[in-house]
């Protein structure tokens, strides 16, 4: 060993200096990638253009016809292969529904997109329900020219969930690439991060700079007596109600879960938190013993009991909410 010297400071220079080296190769590579996929992009919206101004009408029959002229070449250039299962599944099956597509990432579906014939649009709600439902934070609607991005996860009123939106027929090549940038899968080959789906971090800036307003049902907490401070429930698929009385927030919270589709004929009667003989929901306004509901409220098909106070009215709602799988946090009364 010479006099002086440090070979675990030459050891880290080394370590350093090939860690430069090989980030600049990424760099390299990358910008090769980005330029590839920028020359691709602009081929694409040319072709895509005169398809529509030769095929209008035809595409305006027919979502398949769509789908495949349309729809599966732009999805492909932002590196979401349809031929390729591991990352693409059409007619995707779920317990909420069935979905166009699910992108998916490590198996898993990261995206929803739903798709209907040129110039018509997708039932929006519906498929943030299947979102919700499944747990997939992504929900893209096309008609193969305007596409739209939705966060579904975003305790927001549905149009303020949507955080990206371009038109390939109306905007600028070079601004639909920037806003359609959001759903680029980067190459595996190149990096591996965290998530592939840049929207992750667009959906994130956004909700650093949105206000939060309301309060969420799992934060809520009342005093006996208390009045209620809020006029309406927000839910996560962006349907609101009004609410003017504590009793307000349970009838609400029992006709979301109906009308979509998560309380069932076959769930009844649904007893209360603590007490096997007392229900909450019942075909009949009875509870197990046969006693009649002091005050019920009928839903739809069933009745909802209501002799209940405040701090009981809260303690139910959240029970159901965490019944049916529903993130409380998400759940926000103004």
């Amino acid at each position: 060993m010479v006099p002086g010297s440090n070979p675990g400071g030459r050891k880290n220079y080394l370590e350093v200096k090939l860690l430069n080296i090989l980030f600049m190769f990424f760099l390299e590579k990358l910008k090769e990638s980005v330029s590839i996929l920028f020359e691709d992009f602009l081929d694409l919206i040319n072709r895509l253009r005169k398809i529509v101004d030769k095929y209008k009408s035809d595409l305006e029959k027919s979502e398949a016809l769509t789908r495949y002229c349309l729809v599966d070449p732009f999805l492909k250039v932002w590196g979401w292969d349809v031929n390729d299962p591991s990352l693409v599944r059409p007619e995707f099956s779920t317990e909420a529904g069935r979905p166009d597509y699910a992108l998916l990432t490590e198996g898993k579906p990261l995206i929803y997109v739903g798709v209907k014939a040129l110039g018509r649009q997708e039932k929006i709600e519906q498929y943030i329900n299947y979102c919700i439902t499944t747990g997939v934070p992504y929900f893209v609607t096309t008609d193969g020219a305007r596409w739209e991005l939705y966060d579904t996860h975003l305790p927001k009123p549905i149009q303020e969930k949507k955080i990206a939106e371009w038109d390939i027929l109306k905007d600028e090549p070079y601004k639909i690439i920037q806003k359609a940038f959001v759903i680029w899968r980067l190459n595996r080959e190149l990096a591996q991060p965290p998530q592939p789906l840049i929207a992750k971090h667009v959906s994130e800036s956004f909700m650093e700079t949105t206000i939060t307003r309301g309060t969420p049902i799992s934060r809520l907490r009342i005093k006996l007596g208390q009045a209620i401070p809020y006029r309406k429930i927000i839910f996560p698929d962006g349907r609101e109600y009004e609410i003017k009385k504590w009793r307000d927030l349970l009838i609400n919270i029992v006709s979301w879960l109906i009308e979509t589709g998560r309380i069932r004929r076959e769930d009844t009667p649904l007893s209360s938190p603590k007490s096997r003989k007392r229900y909450i929901l019942n075909t009949e306004p009875k509870h197990r013993d046969g006693a009649s509901y002091k005050y019920p409220k009928k839903i739809g098909p069933y009745f909802l009991e209501l002799h209940l106070g405040s701090r009981t009215i809260v303690r139910w709602s959240v029970y159901l909410l965490k019944k049916y799988n529903i993130d409380t946090s998400r759940v926000i009364l103004e």
